[in-house]
C-alpha cells in the first residue's frame, strides 16, 4: 500500500511559484547535485523542481521546508542532508522520525486517531511506534482505512488500462491527497494537494 508518487513532480499553489524563483534544488538544508537530480530524473522519469524542500527517509514524506507534509514520495532515498526537527516549522511537540510535525499535519492525523505528543518512529508501510522501542503501536494506513473505509474520502486507489497502457494512480493520508497519471506517449501528470 506504500504511495509510490515521487517527491520532484509537485504542483501545489503559491507557494511553489515563490519556490520556482529558485535555481537549486534543496533537501533538508542541502543542494543536491546536477548528477544526482540528473540520476533522479532517469530512474523516475521526473522533472526535479527547484526549491528548498524537506525530506524524511524513513517515510519518503516531503514538503515545502518550513510547511506541512504536502505527499509521499519513494522512501529511502540517499539525497540531501539530514531531517531536521524543524524542517516543517514545528511546534506542535508530536514528532515523527525527529521531525516536530507541523499543526496542519497533527490536524490531518486527528482526523483518524488520537495524537499525543511524544517522539515517534515511523516507516514506509504506515507501521509507528515510540522512539527506541522496536514494536509498533498500530498503523496509520489501517487505522485510516478503519476511519473512512477503503475507496471512500482518500484510501489508495491505483489502475492499469491494459488495453491503452495507461496507468492512474490516486490516494492519501488524511492529510494530502494525490493523482498521478502515466499516458502511453510516456506523459506523466500529478497533483498533491492539502485538505
Amino acid at each position: 500500500m506504500k504511495c509510490l508518487s515521487l517527491l520532484f513532480t509537485l504542483a501545489f499553489g503559491l507557494a511553489l511559484n515563490a519556490q520556482n524563483a529558485m535555481k537549486e534544488f534543496i533537501i533538508n538544508d542541502e543542494v543536491v547535485s546536477a548528477a544526482i537530480i540528473t540520476q533522479l530524473e532517469t530512474t523516475y522519469k521526473v522533472k526535479c523542481v527547484p526549491g528548498n524542500y524537506w525530506y524524511d527517509r524513513m517515510t519518503g514524506a516531503f514538503g515545502l521546508k518550513g510547511g506541512p507534509c504536502t505527499g509521499i514520495g519513494v522512501a529511502g532515498l540517499n539525497i540531501g542532508g539530514a531531517l531536521k526537527p524543524t524542517a516543517s516549522g514545528g511546534g506542535t511537540g508530536v514528532f515523527i522520525n525527529g521531525r516536530d510535525l507541523h499543526p496542519q499535519d497533527v490536524a490531518g492525523f486527528q482526523t483518524f486517531m488520537q495524537v499525543i505528543p511524544g517522539r515517534y518512529w515511523m516507516d514506509a508501510y504506515g507501521n509507528f511506534g515510540s522512539e527506541n522501542v522496536a514494536y509498533a503501536l498500530g498503523n496509520v494506513f489501517q487505522l485510516y482505512q478503519a476511519r473512512f473505509g477503503k475507496g471512500e474520502k482518500s484510501s489508495y486507489y491505483k489502475t492499469h488500462n491494459h488495453w491503452s497502457g495507461e496507468k492512474t494512480r490516486f490516494g492519501g493520508d488524511g492529510s494530502f491527497m494525490y493523482y498521478s497519471s502515466k499516458k502511453t506517449d510516456g506523459t506523466t501528470y500529478e497533483y498533491f494537494s492539502d485538505h
